[in-house]
């Protein structure tokens, strides 16, 4: 096994309790959101595609609808300890999300967090409306992402932590896979090696009781 140095990891539904980016269209947005996410789902639009469309679905809100709906934004109980983790074992962490950058860095700030480096889509919020950029974007992703994870990551030898679609083609490339919901069902259904995970406690003991950092 190689030497693991760094652990990528997604964002909504991995390090937050609820996918911030969904409960935000549930909330704000029409119910024509849904549509687009079944097609984006069903691989007929891109993730980008997707984006744009349900960011269109918001009409107005104001600064402290924003501001009230971010506080809501709830980490795993475990993330802290962690954190604590990487930084003793001195391993570089970095959050790759087709997210919003917007709510990573203010749930970020909120929990004392703004040193981790992330990379994100960038959402703007001016005169009460959005609009959305994608200063990552990679034409040739794989899987067609508003932000490309795999051209994020520059070592060899990573682990990386997800859960959902945005993270297929990634976690096919990690040499350690921790994988919980949608991407735990696709690691099954693929037969790709993985560790199942329901909260960051669990990975912290599996690397730990493993020695995975060290021997792999």
């Amino acid at each position: 096994m190689k030497n693991i140095k760094s652990i990528y990891c997604d964002f909504d539904g991995t390090i937050t309790k609820k996918d911030t980016v969904n409960t935000f269209f549930e909330t704000y947005a029409s119910e024509k959101w849904l549509e687009y996410e079944e097609l984006w789902i069903a691989g007929k639009i891109t993730s980008r595609e997707n984006a744009i469309a349900q960011v269109s679905l918001i009409n107005s809100i104001s600064e402290k609808q924003l501001n009230d709906y971010v506080e809501s934004i709830e980490i795993d109980d475990y993330f802290l300890d962690f954190l604590a983790f990487t930084k003793r074992e001195k391993i570089k962490f970095t959050i790759l999300s087709d997210g919003f950058d917007l709510f990573i860095e203010k749930t970020l700030k909120k929990y004392g967090l703004q040193n981790i480096p992330y990379f994100a889509n960038h959402l703007i919020y001016e005169n009460n409306k959005f609009k959305i950029d994608f200063p990552y974007h990679n034409l040739k992703c794989d899987i067609g992402a508003g932000m490309c994870k795999c051209n994020k990551v520059s070592e060899e030898n990573f682990c990386y932590i997800g859960d959902g679609t945005s993270d297929l083609c990634v976690a096919k490339k990690a040499d350690l896979l921790f994988a919980t919901k949608k991407l735990k069902r696709y690691c099954e259904q693929n037969s790709i090696p993985h560790f199942a995970f329901s909260s960051f406690k669990d990975v912290v003991d599996i690397l730990t009781e493993n020695n995975e950092l060290h021997d792999f």
